[in-house]
């Protein structure tokens, strides 16, 4: 029942498409552009020193880039736990390698070693395997559509047309 639950959101969730792809990226961190400022100031001409407000200029970006990725770490933390009290679906991978979704309410979550962990069902799993995050009220609604067995394991809604009409024709006879 609660798989068909899970399978009604997902199939729903999966009419939309998203640009957002997790990818490699080639953009420089804050170490490469530490290392950057000390290979040019390593490597400059000794008759033709670089002005010192050039590298003032650069040190003012790399703190500004610093604080930046600092805020940009927080709120990724504070978004995670934010999930609290939240019914949630995880799409987790399990030790075999198997690729599995996981749902349920999120009793806690908590940060460790910089990463947020959610407790749901009394097991933790890292924020970054969050997949959706569902009204809870639409939750019970699909339940009770799943109890009423008018919710297909393919998460599809059935009307019950189709097994009125069928009872209609019995009382006919």
């Amino acid at each position: 029942m609660a798989d068909s639950v899970v399978n009604a959101i997902t199939n729903t969730q999966s009419t939309y498409t998203s640009n957002t792809t997790k990818e490699a990226t080639n953009d420089l961190d804050k170490e490469a552009f530490l290392q950057m400022l000390v290979t040019q100031m390593q490597y400059q001409d000794p008759l033709n020193p670089s002005d010192s407000t050039q590298y003032m200029s650069q040190l003012a970006q790399y703190s500004s880039l610093e604080a930046t990725m600092n805020i940009s770490s927080t709120i990724e933390q504070g978004n995670g736990l934010n999930l609290v009290g939240q019914y949630v679906i995880m799409n987790t991978t399990d030790a075999a390698g198997n690729s599995q979704m996981i749902s349920g309410l999120v009793q806690y979550a908590t940060v460790k070693d910089g990463e947020v962990l959610l407790s749901i069902n009394d097991s933790y799993y890292p924020a970054s395997d969050l997949d959706s995050v569902v009204d809870y009220d639409y939750y019970l609604y699909l339940n009770g559509l799943a109890e009423d067995g008018k919710l297909n394991e393919d998460g599809t809604v059935t009307d019950g047309s189709e097994s009125s009409s069928e009872e209609e024709k019995t009382e006919e006879v």
